[in-house]
């Protein structure tokens, strides 16, 4: 009998690229190449007081709300308009985040590191907020920035990264805001920042692995993450996130994570066809 077309072999299907190229983790390296140079170049006291006082040629608002970009719940709620906009990449920032958070943590005690006030006379440099005096290393809220901004990189289509490299100079200045407070040493900025770049790639690199089918409104890790949405709103509305001066920030962090919770909302009831 005469084959049918229906007999011709489907075609193979697509080959998926790999996201994060093999030479693209030593991205990691990086600042803590910087690092070694500074430390050879520059006393870390020098170096601290020099950026600590050119900062404060910005005002404390500003610095502030930057700080805020390296706040989980702060950060997370603004993120929260991806529950429908781009899910994957938001499961991506919240592996990243988890990942951030017991490196940090675990890192801090290890190290045991102190802060400029424990060392330097707080009187003699701005401070922002309350004196810290222990657990330098590394600065968290760069950790969690830069771990946050790698993870929203490498979700955007290889094609359009090069409009998504903003995503760093805010990091970066999350970073800055550590100096400018009084909170960090250079050093824990630079830290942090290697740490949260290797945070990051792992976190898109496990979100990558998500099934499709979990990234519906109705599976359950977009509704765990829908939770989180709601417990962000609640802390930013209900306490002080590290400054006074924090509060404008807050309610807007958690306006957006009230737009993007009840966008998210309304399309889990939607009938499924």
């Amino acid at each position: 009998m005469h084959k049918t077309e229906s007999s011709v072999a489907a075609p193979a299907p697509a080959v998926t690229t790999r996201l994060i190229k093999p030479a693209y983790w030593l991205w990691c390296l990086l600042p803590l190449l910087c690092w070694g140079i500074i430390e050879l170049s520059i006393d870390r006291v020098s170096l601290f007081r020099l950026l600590n006082t050119a900062t404060q040629q910005l005002p404390n608002l500003f610095w502030v709300g930057f700080n805020m970009l390296g706040n989980g719940w702060g950060v997370f709620a603004l993120l929260c308009p991806l529950l429908i906009l781009a899910p994957r990449a938001l499961l991506a920032t919240l592996c990243a985040g988890a990942l951030a958070g017991v490196l940090s943590r675990t890192l801090k005690l290890s190290l045991q590191f102190p802060r400029p006030a424990s060392v330097l006379d707080p009187t003699s440099f701005h401070i922002v907020g309350n004196p810290l005096t222990s657990l330098a290393m590394p600065s968290g809220h760069t950790l969690t920035a830069f771990a946050l901004a790698t993870a929203l990189y490498f979700s955007v289509p290889h094609a359009k990264r090069k409009n998504a490299v903003w995503l760093f100079v805010l990091a970066a200045l999350a970073g800055l805001a550590r100096v400018a407070v009084g909170a960090h040493w250079p050093a824990d900025v630079l830290a942090g920042m290697s740490v949260g770049l290797f945070s990051g790639m792992v976190g898109v690199s496990l979100a990558q692995r998500i099934p499709d089918r979990l990234l519906a409104p109705q599976a359950w890790p977009l509704r765990v993450a829908s939770v989180g949405a709601a417990l962000c709103i609640y802390i930013l509305l209900a306490d002080r996130i590290d400054f006074d001066e924090t509060r404008p920030f807050q309610y807007f962090a958690a306006t957006m994570a009230t737009i993007g919770l009840v966008l998210f909302l309304r399309q889990t009831v939607k009938p499924q066809k």
